[in-house]
């Protein structure tokens, strides 16, 4: 599965907005004075921009060269993770678990969600986030706080970059990887501490691009950087026109995962079955069918199956509404809560399971901007907003956040790019009596970390 996002940082005429966004990213909007920005490079060649695909960081005078940095045989620069902690690393989960229930039941809310599917990683959003947020000032800095979860940033940092580091090891058994880039403005003076902290805690590369005088081609090499991180699936995630002259930043994140199912479907054994969607009548899909021992649970509203990757340190796990009526999916979303999915791990036992899953493939968009504004950080899409990226006397501002994620589950396994009260748990059928779970109406599934419990990717099918 994937998803990315980024941001883009353009310039105005004082308070008064020179461009609006770009279509399909995380932008963010730079206002300034039109002498500061005539003090940039505003002759740069388009040669030029394209070559800066070569580039990996800013110059000299911006590099962070700190010793602290592990690079290995593939180019991997490893985060500095040298003051994390258990508890300082479970604090982040938390806060990423927390935020990913948030928007889960932001997007569910909106009048136009109705019957559509859901699928966004909360990991992807916060990391994205994490690295403006380590720019962020006053009101703004709080606002995003609260949203985000975030602990303070002595925490934050130095534990994102131990889950940085965990989620971009190798490993024989799967594919995940994650990717953080600031794209900046040639001839502006990045804020020193700034690019330090992205560098240090979050990996980022930091390259200057040409948005001035040559917008498209630095757009074409952002989407190219993108693609290749996300396998192709996401091709093309800033779309023609998306990036005015006036973008001075773009932050960039994507998340790449595919695995295979610790104990694959077998090919024959999928069939053609009608899936019960929330309204409307039902259609024949092809379900997957497999019987064997999974992590199992069950409470009055749901039924709960956890299915491995190969390797064992990733898995899905689906949530199952008992009842078929829409009513039921309504309740399991106004009631799902960190703490729900935490005890739902926690009662998983292995038992003989029947499972039918339906065979799907998702891609969602979704513009962040009104979402988040929503959820309480409304002030850094406006004027007052206060982010300290440059050296420069330039007021900084989110003009939009989009973020795409894309999902494909079959028999194989998956491919991905771009995550309250508390029920009695019933008694799990006997153990020499298989329990049928048979997503055949609306489910909700999320792609974990085992070893931590990290939600990478949170979504629901409505519609396989």
């Amino acid at each position: 599965m994937k998803n990315n996002q980024y941001c883009y940082l353009k310039k105005a005429h004082g308070n008064r907005i020179i461009s609006a966004l770009a279509i399909s990213s995380l932008l963010l909007l730079v206002t300034g004075c039109d002498s500061t920005m005539k003090d940039s490079k505003s002759n740069d060649s388009v040669a030029n921009t394209a070559s800066i695909s070569e580039q990996s960081s800013l110059p000299d005078k911006t590099k962070n060269n700190s010793d602290y940095k592990a690079v290995s045989k593939d180019g991997f620069v490893a985060a500095d993770d040298s003051a994390s902690t258990s508890n300082g690393v479970m604090e982040v989960i938390n806060a990423n678990n927390q935020f990913a229930i948030a928007m889960y039941q932001q997007i569910n809310g909106q009048p136009d969600q109705a019957d559509k599917n859901v699928f966004f990683s909360p990991y992807s959003l916060s990391t994205a986030m994490a690295m403006l947020y380590a720019a962020a000032e006053g009101e703004t800095k709080a606002q995003i706080q609260k949203t985000f979860y975030y602990p303070s940033m002595d925490i934050l940092n130095p534990n994102s970059a131990a889950l940085y580091n965990q989620f971009n090891k190798p490993n024989p058994d799967y594919k995940l990887a994650t990717v953080n880039d600031l794209w900046m403005q040639q001839g502006l003076t990045p804020t020193k501490s700034y690019v330090d902290a992205v560098q240090r805690y979050y990996g980022g590369q930091v390259t200057t691009l040409n948005f001035k005088g040559s917008p498209d081609p630095s757009r074409l090499i952002i989407n190219k950087k993108i693609a290749q991180h996300t396998n192709q699936m996401i091709p093309e995630l800033l779309p023609k026109g998306s990036i005015p002259s006036s973008v001075v930043a773009v932050l960039t994140n994507a998340v790449y995962f595919k695995g295979d199912w610790k104990m694959p479907f077998e090919a024959n054994s999928t069939y053609e079955q009608p899936f019960y969607p929330l309204t409307g009548e039902p259609s024949d899909v092809k379900m997957m069918n497999m019987q064997a021992d999974f992590g199992y649970s069950e409470d009055k509203q749901v039924q709960v199956v956890q299915l491995p990757y190969k390797g064992d340190h990733l898995s899905m796990l689906v949530v199952l509404p008992k009842s078929k009526d829409k009513a039921a999916m309504q309740q399991l979303v106004h009631d799902l809560s960190a703490d729900k999915i935490k005890e739902w791990n926690k009662d998983l036992v292995t038992q003989e399971v029947n499972i039918s899953l339906p065979k799907f493939k998702l891609a969602e968009r979704y513009d962040m901007k009104g979402l988040l504004s929503n959820m309480g950080m409304p002030s850094a899409f406006k004027d007052k907003a206060k982010f300290k990226l440059f050296d420069e006397p330039l007021a900084i501002k989110i003009d939009d956040i989009y973020h795409q994620a894309v999902v494909i589950v079959d028999e194989k396994g998956t491919e991905a790019a771009a995550a309250t009260a508390i029920v009695a748990v019933e008694a799990s059928a006997p153990i020499n009596q298989p329990v049928k779970f048979t997503a055949d109406h609306p489910f909700i599934f999320m792609i974990k970390d085992n070893k931590t419990d990290a939600i990478l990717f949170l979504g629901q099918v409505n519609k396989p």
